[in-house]
């Protein structure tokens, strides 16, 4: 078998698959310029949007407790996609574990404002309280969908 690129032949374990044939692995390297990062700028942009949409959509949130279970199911998988694709947009649409990750955390952040607002740093009272199951399953699916949307 020779390299799609310069003819030469490439043993079977030195082969490299690439989009445009096979290639031989001085052939199939990426030029520095080519490779796709996440850029710290970025990153602190999609921090600071998982944020601020977070602590919008947990003062959202507050209005709309004990609505019961199927509207905290629908509630999370909506708050899932809003922190997705606002994550996506603020990193400059680049899908990687770390802006998963990011989401994730704005949307838990989203489900712990509300408990913020209502009982402060009392642990206990959010322990002790009756909706704490729902949020529990809730900020699980908003964590879900977003961390599989920015992927």
């Amino acid at each position: 078998m020779s390299c799609s690129n310069c003819e030469r032949p490439i043993c079977t374990d030195c082969m490299v698959y690439t989009p445009v044939g096979i290639k031989c692995p001085d052939c199939a390297r990426l030029p520095r310029s080519a490779i796709v990062r996440l850029k710290p700028d970025r990153v602190a942009l999609a921090l600071a949007t998982a944020f601020g949409v977070g602590t919008a959509m947990g003062v959202g949130i507050v209005f709309l407790q004990g609505v019961g279970l199927f509207f905290a199911l629908i509630l999370g998988w909506l708050i899932g996609i809003g922190m997705g694709e606002a994550v996506l947009a603020a990193s400059g649409r680049y899908r990687a574990p770390a802006t998963g990750w990011i989401a994730v955390a704005g949307s838990i952040w989203a489900y712990a404002v509300p408990y913020l607002i209502y009982y402060g740093a009392d642990v206990g009272a959010v322990a002790r309280s009756a909706n704490l199951v729902w949020v529990v399953i809730g900020a699980g699916i908003a964590g879900y969908v977003s961390y599989n949307r920015t992927q």
